[in-house]
């Protein structure tokens, strides 16, 4: 039986500004891949398509793990498991905080609550913003 494991070591915590606006836009794994190789990053890196993969996966469970701490700006600053650079942290912050334009224009005025499932279902079919970016927006606002 033959087992293939890869492992990656290191200090710094590698982020993909595009991969980290993937996540927020709320792609899945697969569909950033598919956008990401569109792009020709695949000749850019010389990489295979499954590293792409397992690459973007690896960002996205990192994402993850950093979301609480979003919650909390402060305390990502003062966190000790993730080495990120300041101004890193804050291109972080700054984008998770943002609000989609068209997200914006369409529940301007409109009582949204944030258990309302419906009307975030409403909202991502009328704009097109994934149903995951659009709950990140009610729940940072």
């Amino acid at each position: 039986m033959s087992v293939e494991l890869d492992v990656f070591v290191g200090n710094t915590t590698i982020m993909d500004e595009e991969v980290y606006q993937f996540w927020l836009d709320g792609y899945t794994v697969n569909d950033a891949v598919k956008v990401r190789m569109e792009g020709g990053v695949l000749e850019e890196c010389e990489a295979s398509a499954e590293v792409l993969r397992s690459d973007t996966m690896d960002q996205y469970r990192t994402f993850q793990m950093c979301e609480r701490l979003l919650h909390s700006p402060a305390k990502l600053a003062n966190q000790l498991l993730f080495q990120i650079p300041p101004h890193r942290q804050a291109m972080l912050i700054e984008r998770y905080y943002t609000f989609d334009g068209v997200f914006v224009r369409e529940v301007l005025g409109k009582k949204l609550s944030k258990g309302t499932k419906k009307d975030l279902d409403d909202v991502s079919a009328k704009t097109g913003v994934t149903l995951k970016s659009c709950r990140r927006q009610v729940t940072t606002s």
